[in-house]
């Protein structure tokens, strides 16, 4: 079964607009007045016992199929120039949003995934032939393979879904819409600027 470590986004409202800008990788065109930060680890258990159904042929029992994913980072900055309530504040807090309901859809994708996948093993190996006992040492080595290799790539199709989701967020055109969300001569364009100088 599944094991899913899920954390609820932290908002942090500490960091200066220089930090986030220089989190953010410093070389970005537009300010960045709000960060989204989340980082998961994932590992994948799985054991086979052979069971002799007779005549010197076995099955093999799937008798441990566990993926686990812990959640170990799930943050949201919000600059700390921006006053809790105002224009500025609710653009940014509403903006970081989306980037949080991506990575939580993306949750949701791994949880079916793995659920999918856990079922697969277990009703593949299930249904298999019975094997020599020859043939049951490598078997499982080729299973745990490539189980393996199915777990890595569906959380990395996941995970590129993910990513391309969150770049249609942080468009040219939404930077620009929401440096002018509250107005000419909103902090976007006072406050902000010369806090990052």
């Amino acid at each position: 079964m599944l094991e899913f470590n899920h954390k609820d986004p932290m908002l942090d409202r500490h960091r200066s607009v220089r930090w986030l800008n220089s989190r953010a990788g410093g070389g970005s065109r537009y300010l960045v007045a709000g960060l989204t930060e989340y980082e998961m680890r994932a590992s994948f258990d799985m054991r086979f016992e052979p069971r002799e159904v007779g005549f010197g042929r076995y099955c093999l029992d799937p008798v441990r199929v566990s993926p686990k994913v812990d959640v170990v980072k799930h943050l949201v900055y919000i600059a700390s120039e921006l006053e809790r309530g105002s224009c500025e504040y609710d653009v940014v807090y509403a903006h970081e949003g989306e980037h949080v309901r991506v990575n939580q859809g993306m949750e949701a994708d791994i949880r079916a995934a793995l659920d999918d996948l856990v079922n697969d093993v277990v009703g593949k190996v299930s249904a298999m032939f019975p094997l020599s006992a020859d043939n049951v040492p490598s078997a499982i080595k080729r299973l745990l393979s490539e189980y393996g290799r199915d777990f890595k790539r569906r959380l990395r199709d996941i995970d590129r879904r993910r990513r391309e989701e969150q770049r249609q967020i942080d468009t040219p055109e939404e930077y620009q819409r929401l440096s002018l969300a509250c107005g000419p001569n909103s902090a976007f364009q006072t406050v902000l600027q010369q806090a990052i100088r």
